[in-house]
């Protein structure tokens, strides 16, 4: 049986695999880590994932690292925390990464018993074709707003095929009449599924938005005998524990 923090890391290898195929981009799998290179200065999908507490291969991931800083790309490492030993740390401030925050590792058993939407506030519309994912982009990008990742990820979906996607991902937007308020990710991997990127636009949040696609992702599970798994953070865990989702694990983010 897989560990529950191994299906979060699990999951999280999924989404980096098919985002980095997504542009283009390389994905360096070796034994203790994962590498997603997009070719974009973006620290939000250029990752590094360990995937032990034991580096097993220093150099790889130095020589891979000091490419993507020659090219001048930024990365964000996600650590288990269990992982973090003194190893890890040196490698971060070796490589001047700073803790960003923490995240809760969340796993539901199954989704035998989510009910269907009470609410119908929103009309969420499953992402395929260009217009559609234009408006995912912007209610994505709106959170960066005023940083210099915001040009970045303007280059990252400019790039983005959702062609090379394949049906493991299922990207959501859900809208308020004419105007695109949010949006969700569902990743469908061997051994869970994974929600991802339940966001909402900062002048429609505290309307529920958020809760109806949250609710309406568990809904698209096809096994429902599959476990689902995500990250929280610390203030938004309650909201997934009403759902019955429980704590496994925590993720520390280096940017």
């Amino acid at each position: 049986m897989i560990a529950n923090q191994q299906l979060v890391i699990n999951n999280l290898e999924e989404k980096l695999r098919l985002f980095t195929h997504a542009v283009n981009g390389k994905l360096i799998k070796e034994e203790g880590f994962v590498l997603a290179n997009t070719e974009i200065p973006t620290d939000t999908f250029n990752v590094l994932l360990p995937k032990s507490s034991h580096i097993k291969n220093a150099f790889n991931i130095r020589s891979n690292i000091e490419n993507m800083s020659l090219k001048e790309y930024p990365f964000s490492t996600w650590i288990d925390s269990r992982y973090l030993n003194a190893g890890w740390q040196d490698l971060m401030q070796e490589y001047d990464l700073k803790e960003a925050e923490r995240n809760v590792m969340m796993k539901l058993e199954n989704t035998l018993n989510v009910g269907q939407r009470k609410s119908h506030q929103l009309m969420i519309t499953h992402v395929r074709n260009f217009e559609e994912l234009k408006e995912y982009k912007e209610v994505f990008i709106s959170l960066f707003e005023g940083t210099p990742e915001k040009d970045a990820l303007e280059n990252y979906f400019n790039k983005f095929s959702e062609v090379n996607l394949g049906s493991e991902i299922q990207m959501f937007i859900g809208r308020v009449g004419e105007i695109t308020v949010s949006t969700g990710l569902l990743i469908d991997s061997k051994e869970s599924y994974g929600i991802y990127d339940v966001m909402t636009k900062e002048t429609f949040r505290g309307k529920g938005y958020g809760s109806e696609m949250f609710q309406y992702l568990l809904a698209q599970t096809k096994d429902k005998q599959k476990p689902v798994v995500l990250q929280a953070s610390e203030d938004g865990k309650n909201i997934y524990k009403r759902f019955g989702f429980i704590d496994v694990g925590e993720m520390v983010v280096f940017e």
